[in-house]
């Protein structure tokens, strides 16, 4: 795991190539909002006619491949968005949710973000590392654009990292688009894919 001091060296030595973020379709713990961190929760019907529904949204982006969470909600989203894009599809640990501890299935807070939950839980700063040198290895090995699918606290994490936008959130099965830094800005360049949706 690298030092929390270099995390801002991993990300200026991103490679500037877009990728594309979907977060995974609902579940009963999000419909009920419950914490799932690393909790193994699937998607509910709701959740597959949300992935169901994203994926016309991804046609068309040249994208060259699928990488995913390997926990079940994310990886099930990306079987069905790839129904359509025939891609290879890898599971990435690197990509999961924070680890939330003794608070998973626990009620949901905002405050869950930026706290560390004791006992049992990832670090903040050990999340927000694994979560960027995963996004380096991935940008590194594969032309892009990919299509990641991972979790909520991913993209909130990624969002305020490399976008500089502090507690965005990503609504299940909505997909945005990361455009690297151009010469007026050293921030990257969030938007989702149907502004319509958000």
């Amino acid at each position: 795991m690298a030092d929390p001091r270099d995390l801002q060296e991993v990300v200026s030595a991103l490679p500037a190539t877009p990728f594309f973020f979907l977060r995974h379709g609902e579940t009963d713990w999000n419909k009920n909002r419950l914490a799932q961190g690393q909790t193994d929760i699937p998607l509910n019907e709701v959740g597959r006619d949300q992935a169901s529904l994203a994926t016309p949204l991804l046609v068309g982006h040249s994208i060259t491949k699928l990488v995913s969470s390997p926990l079940s909600r994310a990886y099930e989203t990306a079987e069905i968005v790839n129904r359509a894009l025939s891609l290879p599809i890898e599971r990435h640990s690197g990509l999961m949710e924070r680890g939330f501890g003794r608070a998973e299935g626990q009620p949901w807070t905002s405050g869950f973000v930026e706290s560390d939950l004791g006992e049992g839980s990832e670090n903040v700063s050990e999340f927000r590392n694994r979560i960027i040198l995963a996004l380096s290895e991935m940008l590194t090995r594969y032309p892009g654009p990919l299509l990641i699918v991972s979790h909520g606290g991913v993209y909130g994490a990624y969002a305020e990292i490399l976008g500089g936008l502090s507690g965005a959130r990503a609504p299940n099965s909505v997909p945005f688009r990361f455009d690297p830094p151009g010469v007026q800005s050293s921030r990257w360049r969030i938007t989702p894919v149907d502004p319509v949706r958000i």
